[in-house]
């Protein structure tokens, strides 16, 4: 009878969630906080109240309904990726616009994203995230061995993308789709009609898996209910402290890739000063953080390039639209480093060197794929942790968690678009300095 009464205590706060959508039409980021709340305090209850067998036989509920959301974030990553990659690469219009401007700023993508992924890991690192976390029986899983960081490496050319896709091989994978992408630029360039169908058939099935995308992720304030209420069953009051931390690990991470990568650029690329930059920069900023969506501001992020950074219409129609969902140095680089560094800890898992390095080659391509929709992190996050051998489970805790980190993230990824465009402008003779260093930029603050 005492397992039955904690496992309608468990239905209730479930049925009080959907309720808060229906009924009270609450807002999805004030959903999922509850969801942790009260995830929170039904598993302290758990572990200070419920003797042990109960516990136990509450946890396989709990972890069912928790598990089963992780398994559907799964599901999201083949038809997810290649698509989102594909799609990115097919905005250029030609294989000379990728050869001028195309490489030039997908090579400063790459670059950003790997300074992104190393940022993430020794900031991880340094705070130590989740490293305070007993997790229970999932802690004694093994990670997958690395001895051969080269034939690793050799393991990413796609021989068969078919049985890469359902092994879920996701680095084969990604390989295959840019080779793909960069193959139907070239015909776009010569015979632009040969491959509007596939554009067309790539942009309709895109648009389905988003609208997929976005009814998994539905549901992630029962999947943080259940997974917050089994973790703080057995780890008790440490497992709130590790996801405090994590935040704060993550607001440093972007400020760190903000103050010295894009900086840095700035200052020794452009010769600009940065601080004028991000004056500059401010409206588009302010509202990729409020709006947590850089398809959502991205009129405000290419109106800021032309009207106050003084890049040209044509640098800024092309680096803005791409940025938007193919320069994730956030979402693609830094929080899927994190997570897997919180992973490791909180499963009592040693990383190797291999595995190391093998989570920033990672975040290099889900950088360049990770779908410009809230939370679109997360899968590309469950990639990291698959490929490197990490217990993909922590994806659910650190959801609970995930509207706070979000606004940073999604600010820090319209700065890279935003110093990028400056970098490709200049190089291409197409930014006026001039303009840029006389402007009067508290006059036009006052006027946004």
């Amino acid at each position: 009878m005492n397992t039955l009464l904690w496992l309608g205590i468990f239905v209730l706060l479930l049925v009080g969630l959907v309720m808060m959508k229906h009924r009270f039409h609450l807002p999805f980021s004030i959903r999922v906080s509850t969801a942790l709340a009260l995830g929170a305090l039904l598993g302290l209850a758990l572990f200070f109240f419920a003797e042990s067998a109960t516990r136990d036989e509450v946890r396989r509920w709990t972890a069912l309904v928790g598990n089963g959301y992780v398994d559907l974030l799964r599901m999201l990553i083949i038809p997810l990726v290649p698509t989102s990659i594909i799609a990115g690469l097919l905005r250029l219009s030609s294989t000379e616009e990728l050869r001028k401007m195309g490489i030039r700023t997908i090579s400063l993508f790459l670059f950003t994203a790997i300074l992104a992924g190393i940022i993430g890991l020794l900031v991880g690192s340094l705070f130590s995230v989740g490293s305070g976390m007993t997790i229970g029986e999932l802690a004694k899983r093994e990670p997958n061995t690395l001895t051969n960081l080269f034939s690793q490496f050799r393991a990413f050319i796609p021989s068969n993308p078919v049985r890469s896709a359902s092994e879920m091989q996701m680095i084969p994978l990604v390989v295959f789709s840019v080779f793909l992408g960069v193959a139907a630029i070239a015909v776009k360039s010569k015979k632009p009609e040969a491959t509007k169908p596939f554009e067309n058939l790539l942009e309709s099935f895109l648009a389905i898996v988003m609208e997929l995308t976005k009814i998994v992720l539905r549901l992630t304030p029962y999947g943080v209910l259940a997974l917050t209420s089994y973790w703080l069953s057995s780890t008790g009051l440490n497992a709130l402290v590790q996801l405090g931390l994590f935040v704060v690990a993550i607001v440093v991470a972007c400020l760190l890739q903000m103050g010295i990568v894009y900086s840095g650029l700035l200052a020794f690329s452009a010769k600009i000063n940065p601080i004028r930059f991000f004056r500059a920069a401010s409206p588009a900023l302010l509202l990729a953080f409020s709006s947590r969506s850089s398809l959502g501001s991205l009129t405000m992020t290419v109106s800021t390039m032309t009207n106050r950074l003084k890049v040209s219409p044509r640098v800024a129609n092309f680096v803005g639209p791409l940025g938007a969902v193919m320069n994730m140095d956030a979402c693609g680089g830094i929080f899927p480093a994190m997570v897997s560094v919180f992973a490791a800890n909180a499963f009592g898992i040693d990383l190797s060197l291999s595995q190391y390095i093998l989570i920033v080659v990672i975040s290099v391509f889900a950088s360049l794929g990770s779908a410009a929709v809230p939370m679109g992190a997360t899968a590309f996050t469950i990639i990291t942790l698959t490929t490197v051998g990490l217990p993909v489970e922590a994806v659910g805790l650190v959801a609970g968690v995930d509207f706070l980190v979000d606004m940073f993230r999604t600010m820090t990824n319209v700065a890279g678009d935003l110093s990028t465009s400056v970098v490709v402008a200049n190089s291409l003779g197409e930014f006026d300095r001039d303009a840029f260093n006389t402007q009067d930029l508290g006059a036009e603050m006052a006027m946004a």
